[in-house]
């Protein structure tokens, strides 16, 4: 079957008439009947904004609170996450000497454990201001998904061939996405960041957005495809 992403872009738009004055192919009443079996949520939400553009303006809120629903549950456990290291390592520090006395051993390594498991959540924690951004980093993140092209290496197969192991590999040159990625200076343009800013606290969170969009996605067209195919 054509690729259903474009099915739904062609059938939702102008019609491209063959020669017999057939559009072929499943009807635009098919693949709406089809995307009703699509269940809500990201990747319905995603389909239609990239795929069925009219939608998606008029679904502007569902994607919202889409998007919200993935990112915020990530967002809370890190902020937990964050503050349950910042309590352990405060305990730490407080027992040191405690009432005066002498420090042990014990709590000297307990001290340097919880330091570094501070550090550590410091780290890979998303900058405080993240919800606040949220717009702005899931507008790019879908302009990029819009604009995205296979990867040249792989060819959008998302694996090339390792002849050391005589067998496939993950593409290094896409991470294993398919696509052509952005650089860094763009992705950081388009959040209204700098490259710096971008590397150093953003493309945790740009990156961690894309591949959970990607994957809503590519689950919903999958959806849309198997439905197509039973109404065929």
């Amino acid at each position: 079957m054509k690729n259903v992403r474009e099915l739904l872009s062609s059938r939702t738009g102008p019609k491209a008439m063959s020669f017999d004055g057939n559009t072929g192919g499943p009807s635009t009443e098919d693949i709406l009947t089809a995307l009703a079996f699509v269940p809500d949520g990201l990747g319905r939400e995603l389909l239609e904004a990239l795929w069925w553009p009219e939608s998606g303006q008029r679904r502007r809120e569902q994607l919202r609170q889409a998007v919200i629903a993935l990112v915020a549950p990530e967002f809370t456990r890190q902020m937990h996450t964050l503050a349950d290291a910042r309590t352990d390592y405060g305990i730490a520090k407080a027992s040191m000497g405690w009432g005066g006395a002498q420090i042990t051993d014990a709590q000297r390594r307990q001290l340097r454990r919880t330091e570094e498991a501070l550090e550590g959540a410091r780290a890979v924690t998303w900058p405080n201001n993240t919800m606040e951004q949220l717009g702005v980093l899931a507008g790019a993140v879908i302009a990029e998904m819009a604009g995205a092209s296979e990867c040249a290496r792989c060819g959008g197969r998302k694996v090339v061939l390792d002849a050391a192991i005589a067998g496939v590999v993950r593409c290094a040159d896409c991470g294993g996405s398919g696509f052509e990625p952005l650089s860094g200076r763009k992705r950081a343009n388009a959040i209204g960041a700098d490259c710096s800013a971008y590397s150093r606290f953003w493309r945790p969170v740009y990156e961690w957005m894309l591949y959970h969009f990607r994957e809503s996605e590519s689950r919903a067209a999958s959806r849309l495809s198997r439905a197509l195919s039973k109404a065929a």
